[in-house]
């Protein structure tokens, strides 16, 4: 069985999505704008504190290891099955990555036939696509980086009209939210990991900002990972929130990082939730010279952003890598035990890898992924489950 053989551009700005913060009626179409700042404690943690933040964060300095799932699969009677798929925004590298990986992998495997609609951050577009999938016969209809409280109806009509429903990237591997399976990575521990970071190289003494943003459905579990990870082994660290929204990231993120910097100089932990949105902040960190003295943190080791890890300018010091190929195999794994009426698996455990400056000359070489994470056992795992 021959498999897509791509090596690609794992941009993991994760999970776009629209969350029902929809201001009036014409507007119901629109993504919710908002930059709010509170405070979540306020500097010092015990010397057992910051070595258990060590250690859990030196445990994924490691490639990441197969943890399931065990019981194999028959494709052979799928062929010819129809799927659709609903992503959020497919001009987000990462998601559209993931869309045509898995539909290319369905239809090698096993000749499952895969629709992508893109929302494009338009929840009356991704309400259609449900009717779509309804029109054309589809067996599974598959909802990506979407919050599923927004569709409460459309999930019933599919129910009504046979169609199972999987959610993807809802931010807690297992949880079903309404849908008969789930595909995500842990975004709890990625904030936990972060948080243990912050502790970490602050050696319990710093102070820090932590940027979310609750239009991604994943935002809520990754931002209070960190907040209680913090709070737990650092009780009387100084941590703030401020939440800036996908609309805003271009425009607000750089003012925030520029504010925080000169108003607030030994607030130097800035930890948005995502590299991508980490980006623009980079920019001003340079701009003001203050890459030595301001230390980013975030997630998605996103390719053309991880590198810069490698440039001390650049204030970013951790990005916390998830492996895009290695989902996109989950996804496909699921799909085809819910199309054959298997139970889905709870948790893939897609593999995650803590990447620093002080590790990416090694790791972070060239553009081949594969190396970064060097944790390729899971293609020959999920090949040897798929059986004809």
């Amino acid at each position: 069985m021959k498999l897509p053989n791509d090596n690609p551009a794992r941009s993991r700005a994760m999970g776009v999505s629209v969350k029902k913060r929809l201001a009036a009626a014409g507007m119901a179409a629109t993504m919710a704008l908002g930059l709010s700042i509170t405070a979540v404690s306020s500097v010092g943690a015990a010397p057992s504190g910051v070595a258990a933040a060590t250690a859990r964060l030196n445990a994924y300095m490691k490639p990441a290891q197969w943890h399931g799932p065990y019981v194999p699969l028959h494709y052979k009677s799928l062929a010819g099955d129809k799927v659709l798929y609903i992503s959020a925004n497919d001009s987000i590298p990462v998601l559209h990555y993931w869309s045509t990986t898995v539909k290319a992998l369905l239809m090698k495997v096993a000749g499952i036939d895969m629709t992508i609609v893109d929302a494009n951050s338009n929840i009356a577009t991704a309400s259609s696509g449900f009717d779509q999938a309804i029109a054309m016969g589809a067996k599974v209809i598959l909802l990506q980086a979407l919050p599923m409280s927004l569709f409460t109806a459309k999930i019933a009509a599919a129910h009504a009209a046979g169609i199972k429903v999987i959610n993807l990237n809802g931010g807690v591997p297992g949880q079903l939210s309404g849908t008969d399976a789930t595909v995500s990575f842990d975004y709890p521990k990625v904030g936990r990991l972060i948080g243990d970071w912050f502790v970490s190289a602050s050696k319990g003494k710093g102070k820090a900002l932590l940027v979310t943003s609750n239009d991604v459905p994943a935002s809520v579990g990754q931002g209070q990972g960190t907040i209680s990870e913090v709070k737990a082994l650092c009780p009387t660290c100084n941590v703030k929130v401020a939440d800036v929204q996908i609309p805003q990231w271009a425009s607000g993120i750089p003012t925030l990082f520029q504010s925080t910097i000169n108003t607030d100089p030994t607030r130097n932990y800035i930890l948005p939730l995502y590299d991508g949105q980490a980006m623009p902040g980079l920019t001003a960190i340079r701009t003001l010279n203050k890459g030595s003295k301001v230390n980013v943190g975030s997630f998605n080791a996103t390719e053309g952003i991880v590198e810069l890890l490698k440039d001390p300018k650049s204030g970013l010091k951790l990005d916390i890598g998830g492996d895009n190929k290695w989902y996109a195999y989950a996804v496909t794994d699921q799909v085809m035990r819910v199309l054959d009426g298997m139970t889905p698996v709870k948790n893939y455990f897609v593999g995650l890898r803590v990447f620093t400056s002080a590790n990416a000359s090694k790791l972070i070489v060239g553009t081949n992924q594969d190396r970064w994470f060097q944790d390729l056992g899971y293609v020959k795992q999920f090949t040897a489950l798929w059986k004809p």
